[in-house]
């Protein structure tokens, strides 16, 4: 009787692991983006861009992000993400970059509950279904989105793993909320929903699998050549150079030793299990051709790091739920522990950022923390006007005018503020009144936009043409007035 209700025990035990997993990867996910955060190490682009999207939302204002390279155009001109507009009404509970960062945790781990879910529903052992979620959540592209600030992208993984996992259920309402939900989080989603539903397709022909096609189609018609184009009246900001049939080139997806990278470390996180399922691999290779054919152009998601890889968790995972599924040999306890080997070998050989919790300078509070608090809280005017550096724009970004501070170089034919003809400067947007910085050596190109040297420079020059003024100064924070646009002063 005793081994009996042993028994029982575990196996309840068992059923509810997966759920602790996605709890415990929501805490884990959770310490690292707030510390982070909190320690000034989050940056305005995208933290601060998506933070101050969220508020005017919350607020019923229009989404203009001033923060953003358009800083007079609504965000939608930049990218057509209406999830945040969803998601705003958790603002009125907490107005702070920190519940965004919740929510999106929140979003996406639980997502993993459609990853066990669909496990069982192909019959896959407990076991198996938990590590599955195991390895969907600490894949690497997951984790490097997590760390890096908050993006639509990570949402939009969320939708499409729900998605998915309600095609394979046949359940028609829930799939269609999610398809909307997907292909709205983010302009290029469309096409991941419209592969998708073409994997579907061919295995069941149905009306409602035509629908999303076809709606997925009209959907990026209308936002490429109408939308940005006709209503936005801009070219969309992250398109190839060269237009985009100029940029169908197959080769493009294996161009580079960073593209090979990512196909390396994203098949080896899984195993290489999801080559067993490779028509369930199609829109991985319409996500990975959205970057490096269409979007090649944009150096930062050509590899692993950034929050570029997130959007092949779903498609990954959900090929090898098929391919164990198919091949019942498969469905072993000893492959659920190969699936874990894999992710944490995958983990270990890029330092993941989970990998972080663990080291002593994640930890570490950096000495300028303090004076930009104080700064902030007793000297900046809550509704002022405001340019500032890039790790200091996600804490001020509740206000209706806060600018990026762009260093640069420029040059001067008379009233050189160095005695040359080129001197480090800066550009921003508008003619805000106060300008922030933190001059701190704790900070990096990350956080300033450039080296520290020509950062402080510039600065300084800056001061010497009257173009600023101090006005307050605590250890290494400054808050300096400002009296004209610097590009006035070039004029």
């Amino acid at each position: 009787m005793l081994s009996e209700n042993i028994n029982v025990f575990l196996r309840k035990l068992a059923s509810k692991t997966p759920y602790i997993i996605c709890i415990l990867f929501f805490i884990g996910f959770s310490i690292l983006a707030v510390v982070r955060h909190e320690n000034y190490g989050s940056f305005g682009y995208d933290l601060g861009i998506n933070d101050q999207t969220v508020w005017r939302y919350s607020t019923f204002q229009l989404p203009v992000a001033t923060i953003d390279p358009l800083p007079t155009k609504v965000k939608l001109a930049t990218h057509v993400e209406l999830v945040y507009a969803l998601i705003s009404p958790a603002y009125w509970i907490w107005s702070s970059p920190v519940m965004l960062i919740l929510v999106r945790n929140a979003w996406f781990c639980f997502s993993g509950v459609a990853v066990y879910l669909l496990a069982r529903k192909k019959k896959l052992s407990v076991f198996i279904g938990s590590a599955l979620t195991f390895a969907y959540l600490g894949f690497y592209g997951v984790q490097n989105a997590i760390w890096f600030d908050v993006h639509s992208a990570s949402f939009a993984a969320a939708f499409l793993m729900w998605f998915i996992y309600f095609l394979e259920i046949k359940k028609k309402v829930p799939s269609i909320i999610f398809f909307f939900l997907a292909i709205t989080a983010k302009e290029n989603i469309a096409l991941l929903t419209f592969l998708t539903s073409f994997v579907f397709f061919i295995r069941q022909r149905t009306k409602l699998l035509a629908f999303f096609m076809a709606a997925s189609i009209a959907y990026l018609l209308f936002i490429f050549f109408i939308f940005f184009p006709q209503i936005m009246h801009v070219k969309y900001l992250y398109a190839a150079q060269n237009g985009t049939i100029n940029s169908l080139n197959p080769l493009d997806l294996f161009k580079s030793s960073e593209n090979l990278q990512v196909y390396l470390y994203s098949l080896l996180s899984f195993g290489f299990l999801p080559l067993l399922s490779p028509l369930s691999l199609l829109p991985a290779l319409g996500d990975l051709a959205t970057y490096f054919m269409f979007g090649s152009n944009l150096p930062a998601a050509q590899g692993l790091f950034g929050h570029y890889r997130i959007t092949l968790t779903p498609f990954l995972i959900w090929s090898v739920i098929l391919a164990i599924g198919r091949f019942k040999r498969l469905n072993k306890w000893y492959i659920g522990l190969y699936l874990i080997i894999s992710t944490m070998l995958v983990q270990f050989v890029l330092h993941l950022p989970l990998s972080y919790l663990t080291k002593q300078w994640f930890w570490t509070q950096p000495q300028a923390i303090k004076s930009i608090n104080l700064v902030i809280d007793n000297d900046l005017p809550k509704n002022a006007s405001v340019v500032s550096q890039n790790n200091i724009t996600p804490h001020i970004a509740h206000r209706n005018e806060i600018y990026t501070l762009y260093p640069e170089q420029d040059s001067f034919t008379k009233n050189s503020p160095c005695g040359q003809k080129t001197c480090d400067w800066f550009r921003w947007f508008g003619n805000p009144q106060f300008l922030i910085v933190d001059i701190s050596h704790d900070w990096d190109a990350r956080h300033l936009l450039i080296d520290w040297s020509p950062y402080v420079k510039g600065l300084q020059n800056l001061e010497k043409a009257g173009v600023i003024t101090k006005y307050k100064q605590i250890g290494t924070t400054i808050l300096y007035k400002t009296a004209m646009n610097p590009r006035d002063y070039l004029k």
